[in-house]
């Protein structure tokens, strides 16, 4: 499914968390499963990933319908997209019950990413804009980053860079 709710928690150890409506199909898969992996897909796949969004794996092959195409992960029994630019492969350790949704807490198991598309650090956003969910129908793509100084930073930066010269 697409979930539009998914959020790190803690860098040491690395684990992400993602909420999901008791209803949904993927919610009894992980809970089922105790494992679930987070696929990040371009705009290029904004249709499949509204599909994914929209439609229950209970009654389709999403797979299919989207025309996505699952592969083993590298660490978990779990499929992935193989369109994905990057992969998060999870353990689950815990869920809680926050309201009407259910909260998922899993460990990093494995990462995959598409080397070609990340620098040193970050994804190459121009190259590969992320879609994200603002609400029904409507996503927004992601495909620059800004750099946030505080006020001063700035100049402090070009003087100690004149001063190195």
């Amino acid at each position: 499914m697409t979930a539009a709710w998914v959020m790190p928690l803690s860098l040491d150890p690395p684990r992400v968390g993602l909420a999901i409506h008791p209803s949904r199909f993927t919610h009894e898969l992980i809970g089922k499963s105790e494992y679930f992996a987070l696929n990040i897909l371009t705009v290029e796949y904004l249709p499949a990933i509204h599909l994914c969004g929209m439609l229950s794996g209970r009654d389709l092959d999403k797979f299919a319908r989207a025309e996505l195409h699952a592969v083993d992960a590298l660490e978990i029994d779990v499929p992935v997209i193989e369109e994905a630019v990057a992969h998060i492969e999870c353990g689950l350790i815990g869920r809680l019950s926050l309201g009407d949704h259910d909260l998922f807490v899993g460990d990093v198991l494995a990462i995959a990413a598409d080397d070609e598309l990340f620098g040193e650090r970050w994804l190459q956003l121009e190259e590969a804009p992320l879609a994200h969910h603002v609400g029904a129908e409507w996503y927004a793509a992601v495909s620059r980053l800004y750099r946030a100084r505080l006020p001063g930073e700035e100049e402090a930066e070009e003087a100690q860079e004149e001063s190195e010269r």
